[in-house]
C-alpha cells in the first residue's frame, strides 16, 4: 500500500512495509521520453523548482535512509509550499527490491491559524475599552495572543495598535482623536500566524459617555473587617463609572493620603486601600468615595484592628490595717477591641525590684490584698482580654500597713489622771479610734477626755475626778472610782 505522509513543520514523515532505502525527490513534470530516475545518496532534498515550472529538468531522487528496519522515517529542512514525492524500496541479502512512491505532497504546518475571536464589546471616550471572547477553534496550536487593529472611518488603512501580542481577552485603544469614528478588529495569533479578523459590528465614535459612578466592596471586607495588630488591612472595592471617577478615603470623615504604612491604588476597576502593620489607632469609620462629572458614590467598611488592653485608671488604696488593705481601679479608656476577662493584680516592697503576683484571675474591679503589718507596699494592675495583658499601672506612693504599739497595762493611783498613749504608723495616714473593752463604740471626747492624735501617735489622757477620800460609812473599803 502506498506511504503515509504527515507535515510537520518543514519535516516530512512516512510509513511504508521496510525502509531500508527510503528517497526522495521534489516533483516536476518529466519529459516526454526523458531518461529515467537516477538516485543518488544525499542527506536532504535538492533545490529544485517547483511542479508549476514544468520546464524544469527532472529532479534525481536523494536518499533519505539507506540501513535499518524501522518503518518509518523522518525528513527534515524541507521547504515550506514546496512539493515532494518519497520512494520505499526494501532490500534483502539478493538486492534491493521495487520502489513504492507516494502521491506529492506539498510540505506546510500541520497546524491551520486559529479561528476568529469571538465577538467584541466595546465602549467609548478617548480611548476605547473592549473586550471579547477566545475563538471557537486554536488551529490545533495554543493561541499565543490578540492582534488589535483600527481603521479611521473613510481610510482604507488598519492601523496595528498593540506592540506586543494581548495575553488577555480585553484591551484599552488609546490614542483616539476626539470626534473622529473607528473601525476596530481583532486577531488572533498561534504560532502559525493570525486569523481571519472579527471586526466590531458598528464604529466608535470618541467621545466620553457619561456614566454616574458605582462604588461595590469586595466580599472580604464588605461591612466590616477585623485583624490583629501588625495585620495587613486591605480595603478592595470595584468602582465603575465614565469618566474614571475621582477616589478619595477617609477614615472618621478625615480624608486618607499616602505615606510610609497607607497605600491608595486605583487600577480601574479595582481601587484598593492597604495600611500595613496595622495598629489599635487605625481602628474606625473608612470610607471610599467615588465622584466624577456626572455623580458621586460611596461606601463605608468598618475596620476593628484587636490588639491588648490599654492602661487601668485611677488605681486607689484604701481601708488599710495592719494585714490588709483594699485596691480599687478603673477599665482603661480602650479594651483593645475586644472584652477584658480578667485583670492582674501584683505587689512589691520598696526595698524589691520584682513584683509578687496578687490574684491573676480577678474578674472585679476592687480586690483586698494581703499586707504584714509595717512594711510598705507599692501595687499595680492590668487589664487582660483575649490577645493579651496591657500595660500596667502603678502606685505612685507606697502604702504602710499599720503597725500600732500600746502597753498592755497601765496602773495608776486613784484620783491621778491616766495618760493612755499608743505608737500608731501607717500611709495613707491612718483614721484612729479608740473603743472601750468589747464595745464596738467610739470613745468620744468629753470633759474630762480629750483625744489627740498625731503622724505617729495617738493619746487618750483621762482627766481626774476630782473626788475627796470617801469616809469608811460611805466606803467601807477605802476606795476610789475611777470611771471610763
Amino acid at each position: 500500500m502506498p506511504p503515509t505522509l504527515w507535515c510537520y513543520g518543514t519535516a516530512l514523515a512516512m510509513v511504508g512495509s521496510r525502509l531500508p532505502t527510503t528517497s526522495l525527490r521534489r516533483r516536476s513534470p518529466q519529459p516526454r521520453g526523458g531518461p529515467e530516475p537516477q538516485e543518488t545518496h544525499c542527506t536532504r532534498p535538492l533545490n529544485t523548482e517547483s511542479r508549476t515550472l514544468w520546464r524544469a529538468p527532472w529532479e534525481p531522487w536523494s536518499v533519505v535512509s539507506s540501513s535499518g528496519t524501522s518503518t518509518k522515517a523522518k525528513v527534515s529542512r524541507l521547504e515550506k509550499g514546496r512539493e515532494y514525492i518519497v520512494r520505499v524500496r526494501a532490500e534483502n541479502k539478493i538486492g534491493i527490491g521495487a520502489g513504492l512512491e507516494s502521491p506529492p505532497t506539498v510540505a506546510k504546518h500541520m497546524f491551520n491559524p486559529p479561528g476568529p475571536p469571538g465577538l467584541p464589546e466595546d465602549w467609548s471616550k478617548s480611548y476605547a475599552d473592549i473586550c471579547w471572547t477566545k475563538p471557537t477553534r486554536d488551529g490545533g496550536s495554543p493561541i499565543l495572543g490578540y492582534v488589535v487593529e483600527a481603521q479611521k472611518t473613510g481610510t482604507a488603512q488598519w492601523d496595528r495598535i498593540n506592540k506586543d501580542l494581548i495575553k488577555m481577552c480585553a484591551y484599552r485603544v488609546p490614542g483616539l482623536i476626539e470626534g473622529m469614528e473607528y473601525k476596530i478588529r481583532i486577531r488572533a495569533t498561534n504560532k502559525v500566524g493570525d486569523s481571519e479578523p472579527r471586526e466590531l459590528p458598528q464604529t466608535i465614535l470618541a467621545k466620553d459617555i457619561l456614566v454616574p459612578p458605582e462604588v461595590v466592596v469586595d466580599v472580604a471586607c464588605r461591612d466590616s473587617l477585623t485583624v490583629r495588630a501588625g495585620q495587613i488591612i486591605s480595603l478592595i472595592t470595584r468602582v465603575k463609572g465614565r469618566p474614571d471617577p475621582e477616589i478619595t478615603w477617609t477614615k472618621d470623615a478625615r480624608a486618607l493620603s499616602r505615606d510610609k504604612r497607607t497605600e491608595i491604588n486605583n487600577n480601574y476597576p479595582l481601587c484598593e486601600l492597604v495600611i500595613n502593620e496595622a495598629v489599635r489607632s487605625d481602628y474606625g469609620k473608612y470610607a471610599i468615595i467615588a465622584k466624577n462629572s456626572s455623580g458621586q458614590a460611596q461606601a463605608t467598611i468598618i475596620v476593628n484592628v484587636l490588639d491588648t488592653p490599654g492602661a487601668c485608671q485611677n488605681i486607689k488604696v484604701a481601708y488599710v490595717t495592719k494585714n490588709s488593705c483594699m485596691v480599687s481601679w478603673e477599665n482603661p479608656e480602650d479594651n483593645g477591641g475586644t472584652e477584658i476577662t480578667q485583670y492582674i493584680i501584683e505587689s512589691r516592697q520598696p526595698s524589691q525590684r520584682g513584683w509578687t503576683v496578687v490574684s491573676n484571675d480577678c474578674t472585679k474591679r476592687l480586690i483586698k490584698a494581703p499586707l504584714t503589718e509595717g512594711c510598705e507596699y507599692f501595687f499595680r494592675v492590668s487589664a487582660e482580654n483575649k490577645i493579651g495583658a496591657g500595660p500596667p499601672t502603678e502606685t505612685k506612693t507606697p502604702v504602710l500597713a499599720i503597725k500600732i504599739k500600746l502597753d498592755g497595762t497601765l496602773v495608776v493611783k486613784a484620783g491621778d489622771s491616766i495618760p493612755i498613749e499608743a505608737t500608731v504608723k501607717g500611709k495613707p495616714q491612718p483614721d484612729v479610734k479608740w473603743t472601750k473593752d468589747e464595745s464596738t463604740e467610739e470613745i468620744r471626747k468629753g470633759p474630762r477626755l480629750q483625744i489627740e492624735t498625731g503622724a505617729d501617735f495617738s493619746k487618750l489622757p483621762i482627766q481626774s475626778s476630782g473626788c475627796a477620800p470617801v469616809r469608811q460609812p460611805v466606803c467601807p473599803d477605802h476606795q476610789r472610782c475611777v470611771k471610763d
